[in-house]
Parts: C-alpha cells; sequence; structure tokens
C-alpha cells in the first residue's frame, strides 16, 4: 500500500503552493499567446479586441494565408515558450527556490496548450485545427495527427517524471519511491483540477463563447498525467544534496505557504477579469 506524504496540512500545503503558480502559470502562457495573435491579426489589418475569455476580430475577409499566420503561426509561439522555459527549469530544478515551480508550469501548460490544439483541431475548427481546414487537409490526415499528438503528450509526461520528482527538493530531504504517488497527486494532479475550476469559473458568464472548444483543449492534460503515471511506482528513491549557489538541504520535510506568490496570483486574476471586462482594442 503506497505510503502518504506526512500530515493532511503538509499535503495541503503542497497542494495550495503548486496551484498558485499554475494559475500564475497559465495566464501568462495563455495571454502571452494571446497577446501575440491579436499583434499579428492587427498586422494583417484586421479590428481585433482582447478581452478575459479570449480575442476577437472584424472588418477583413479571412484568407488561407492570414487564417495559417494567426492560428498556427501564433500558436507556434506557445511551442517556442515550452522549449525555453524547459531548459530554464532544468537550470533550475536542483536548486531550493520556489520560483521553478512557476518554470514548470509555464513549460507544461505551453506544451499542452500547442500539442492539445492539434488534438482538438481535427475535430474543431480552432486553433491549428482552423489553419488546417484552411488547406484543406482532410479529416482521416487530421485524425492521424491528432493520435499522434496524444502519443506525444503521453511521452512527454512520462518524460516529466523527473521534472517532478525533483521539485520534490523543496519540501522533503528525500522522496522515496513509496511517496512518489501522493506527492505527484499533490504537486500535478489536484493543482490541475482545481485550476481548471478557477479557469472556468472566471470565464462566466461568456464560457461558451468559442463553443467550449477552448475547454476541451485545457482537458488534454489527461493525456499527460497518463504518461506521468506510467511505471511511476518503479521510480528509485531520490535524496536531495545541497549545491554550491544556495547551500540549502531540508533535514525533514517542511512546507510553508508561498504568500509573495498568492498576492501576485490575486493580482492577476483581478486584472484579467476587471481590466479586460471592457476590451483591449488592437
Amino acid at each position: 500500500m503506497t505510503a502518504k506524504l506526512g500530515s493532511n496540512r503538509f499535503n495541503r500545503c503542497i497542494v495550495i503552493n503548486s496551484l498558485v503558480y499554475f494559475i500564475i502559470a497559465y495566464y501568462l502562457v495563455v495571454f502571452s499567446f494571446n497577446i501575440f495573435s491579436c499583434f499579428l491579426t492587427s498586422w494583417l489589418g484586421f479590428d481585433v479586441e482582447l478581452y478575459y475569455y479570449g480575442f476577437t476580430h472584424s472588418g477583413k475577409k479571412w484568407t488561407t494565408d492570414y487564417i495559417l499566420l494567426v492560428f498556427f503561426v501564433g500558436n507556434a509561439f506557445t511551442l517556442v515558450t515550452a522549449v525555453l522555459f524547459e531548459y530554464l527549469y532544468r537550470k533550475q530544478r536542483k536548486y531550493f527556490r520556489g520560483v521553478k515551480l512557476l518554470y514548470l508550469w509555464i513549460y507544461l501548460i505551453s506544451l499542452i496548450w500547442f500539442v492539445g490544439n492539434i488534438i482538438i483541431g481535427a475535430f474543431f475548427n480552432f486553433g491549428i485545427g482552423a489553419a488546417l481546414r484552411a488547406y484543406g487537409i482532410p479529416f482521416f490526415l487530421r485524425l492521424i495527427l491528432a493520435m499522434i499528438a496524444v502519443a506525444a503528450l503521453l511521452f512527454f509526461g512520462y518524460k516529466a517524471q523527473k521534472h517532478v520528482c525533483v521539485s520534490a527538493n523543496l519540501y522533503l530531504p528525500k522522496l522515496s519511491g513509496t511517496n512518489v504517488t501522493s506527492f505527484f497527486i499533490n504537486q500535478m494532479v489536484l493543482p490541475i483540477l482545481l485550476g481548471l475550476v478557477v479557469i472556468i469559473l472566471l470565464k462566466i458568464p461568456h464560457l461558451g463563447m468559442y463553443y467550449y472548444v477552448d475547454i476541451y483543449l485545457l482537458l488534454s492534460f489527461v493525456f499527460f498525467i497518463g504518461g506521468l503515471f506510467y511505471q511511476h511506482k518503479s521510480l528509485n528513491s531520490i535524496r536531495f544534496k545541497t549545491h554550491s549557489d544556495d547551500k540549502k538541504q531540508l533535514k525533514t520535510k517542511n512546507c510553508e505557504l508561498s504568500y509573495f506568490p498568492m498576492v501576485v496570483m490575486v493580482i492577476i486574476l483581478a486584472l484579467v477579469r476587471l481590466g479586460l471586462m471592457n476590451g483591449i482594442s488592437f
């Protein structure tokens, strides 16, 4: 039977800290992508407005090249972001620094946003799917691309096991193999589920603005989580060491709530929901 990490308070602390960084990372990724896409669309001569639930466009007729530029190149921005922050996280993961959780979540959300677009694009005229349809890619080819994307998310989830395990050095001197399941649930699964609830609530009353396709895209996390848990019980225990840059190592398990990131999260949520309520024109 899998051992628990510790007290309920300790587990809740891990979940809350990870949730805070998840929400910050989500809005940094999605609104950076939206702003990039808005500038692209405006540059093409469209009238563009950015709202808390997405962006709208009008004023011109879409051509095939316009669709490719905005909905494929625009989404490729998140792939570049994923590559950059995966590199940054690898450089920081061994250190005792909470900001590395932000890097980890930005990497994962950016990756899942891009790959999830390919999955959703097989069935809906949304994001990358709009570009594929504009170039006449038939459904069976889109379906094959979606299957490859699902396999990719499973693979990336599996490869992320070490990334996630090493992040335990924020709370534990050692992550034993019997505690990996509990840690994955606290550090990844619960923050994703709770974060999606926050995101959905924040979109009300415009939740169905894009026919819920943007919500379906976020469900791509399921495939990543599936890969993350693949053969995870065979992972070895990890004892964390000190490093010359921070000289920090926990002697016993410890978790403190990250209050400053909480304040940042609240400010971001307020800016998004209230600041973009009436839209910003580009």
